[in-house]
C-alpha cells in the first residue's frame, strides 16, 4: 500500500490517524505491533496510545512508535553500529581539523574559545548540506556558475572552498571513528534505505510532516 493522505488543518490529526488504524488493523484483527508511526517528536505517541486504549479496552501490543531522528538511526543500525557525538567533543572536533586542513580560517581566532562560535556556525552549515544531499561538487562551483543569480565575492568563495575541505575531513574522521552526527546519520541512511529490510513492519506511517528535507524524501520515497 503506497498512498498519501491529506486533512484540514481544521480536522483533528490524531482522531482522523486512529480512524485509519481502526479501519485497516482494529477491526480486521491484524496485528498493531507491526505498524511502525513517525512524527517528528515525541509528544503525538502519547495522545494515540490513550485514544487507541479508549477504542479498543482490551490490553494490546501497540504500535512502535519513532520521532524521525530516531527512524533514521533505526535504519542505519540495521547497517551498522555507531555512536553519537557530544555538543563540546564535536566542536573540537571540527576546531583540531581546521587547524589541520583550514588553517586560513583560524586568523584572527585561534584559540579554541576564540573560534568556538564559528564552529557552531560551521556545523550547523554542514549538516544542512548533509540533510539537504547537497555535494561538495555543487560548493566548489558556484564562484564559476553562478547559480544562485549573483557572482559570488571572492572572500566567500574562499570560504566555501574551505569549508569543502573541512567537511571532506569531517566526514572523513566521523566516518572512521563510527561516530556520526544528525547529518550523515540522514545522508548515510538515505544512501543505504534501498538496501534495508522493514519485514518486522507491514506498514510504516510518516505523520504530519509539513516539510521533508532532501534526504527525507529520499527515504520515505524508497520505502
Amino acid at each position: 500500500m503506497s498512498e498519501i493522505r491529506t486533512y484540514s488543518f481544521c480536522d483533528n490529526y490524531i482522531d482522523k490517524l486512529c480512524d485509519y488504524i481502526e479501519e485497516h488493523y482494529i477491526r480486521q484483527g491484524r496485528d498493531l505491533s507491526r505498524v511502525a508511526i513517525c512524527f517528528g517528536g515525541k509528544r503525538p505517541a502519547l495522545f494515540i496510545k490513550r485514544e487507541l486504549s479508549r477504542r479498543m479496552s482490551t490490553p494490546y501490543y501497540p504500535p512502535e512508535f519513532f520521532t524521525i531522528d530516531e527512524f533514521i538511526a533505526y535504519l542505519l543500525n540495521k547497517h551498522e553500529t555507531f555512536s553519537t557525538l557530544l555538543d563540546l567533543d564535536n566542536c573540537y572536533l571540527v576546531y583540531q581539523l581546521a587547524r589541520k586542513v583550514t588553517p586560513q580560517i583560524l586568523k584572527g581566532r585561534e584559540s579554541f574559545a576564540q573560534f568556538l562560535p564559528w564552529t557552531r556556525e560551521i556545523l550547523k552549515f554542514i549538516d544542512n548540506l548533509d540533510l539537504e544531499d547537497i555535494p561538495n561538487s555543487d560548493l566548489k562551483n558556484i564562484g564559476a556558475n553562478a547559480q544562485i543569480g549573483y557572482a559570488v565575492p571572492e572572500d566567500i568563495n574562499a570560504l566555501l572552498q574551505a569549508i569543502v575541505m573541512l567537511r571532506e575531513a569531517y566526514h572523513k574522521t566521523l566516518r572512521a571513528d563510527k561516530r556520526y552526527c544528525r547529518g550523515l546519520q540522514y545522508l548515510l541512511a538515505s544512501q543505504r534505505v534501498g538496501d534495508t529490510a522493514l519485514d518486522e513492519f507491514d506498514q510504516v506511517l510518516f505523520c504530519n510532516f509539513f516539510y521533508f528535507n532532501r534526504t527525507e524524501e529520499i527515504i520515505v520515497k524508497n520505502l
